[in-house]
Parts: C-alpha cells; structure tokens; sequence
C-alpha cells in the first residue's frame, strides 16, 4: 500500500483521534491551538455532531519516509442547536511516522466564508 493510501484510508476514519494523534499534538483553527488533551475530551464530548462531511480535492505529500502532508477541502454539515451548518474548510494534516506507525503531529483547518 502507498503512503496516499494508507494516509488516505486513516484521515477517512472519524473516530481515529485518540488512537492516532501524538501526545505532543496540536491542532489550529480559528477558535486558536489546542492540544491532544483538550481536543480528544471535545470531540468525544460531540455537541455539534457531523451529520454529513465531504472531503474533495486530496493530496497527499510526501516529505520523506517519517513525514507526509496531507491537503483537501471539506464541506462538513453539523448541528448546533438543533440547526443545520454548513462548515466549508480547507485543511492540512502532517503526519509522522514512528516505529511504523503514522501519527498526527499537526492538524490545521481554515473554515471558507459562509462557514459558521
């Protein structure tokens, strides 16, 4: 399997955060940087669901063996407070590679206009 597979097949995972973020992880978006301690208990917290995502446009970069970036846009559809949000964004992703293993050091996200 190539690294954009197997890359591609990991980012596809929704629930892959605890398992797959480094410790040392942080994570950026316009609500500012948050940590691998701060992100995990959010998200499994879930109070603004995903009800749909769509992510086109992918690609993935490899920098050498233990380092790939991965890119895409991603149209992602929540409930918060019972409405319906679109939340278009671009995205970025690196990931390292330890002890074979590929682990999320880095995880970007830039929400579009119209995005709530």
């Amino acid at each position: 399997m190539s690294t954009n597979e197997e890359l591609s097949g990991l980012e596809e995972d929704g629930a892959f955060y605890q398992r797959y973020l480094r410790d040392d992880a942080i994570a950026v978006s316009r609500f500012g940087v948050i940590d691998k301690a701060t992100a995990v208990p959010g998200i499994t917290a879930n109070h603004n669901p995903y009800l749909k995502t769509e992510r086109t446009e992918e690609r993935v970069i490899v920098v050498d063996e233990h380092t790939a970036i991965v890119t895409y846009h991603v149209a992602v559809t929540v409930l918060v407070d019972g409405n319906e949000v679109q939340v278009p964004s671009y995205a970025s992703t690196v990931w390292t590679r330890a002890s074979g293993e590929w682990l999320v050091a880095f995880h970007q996200q830039t929400a579009l206009d119209g995005g709530q």
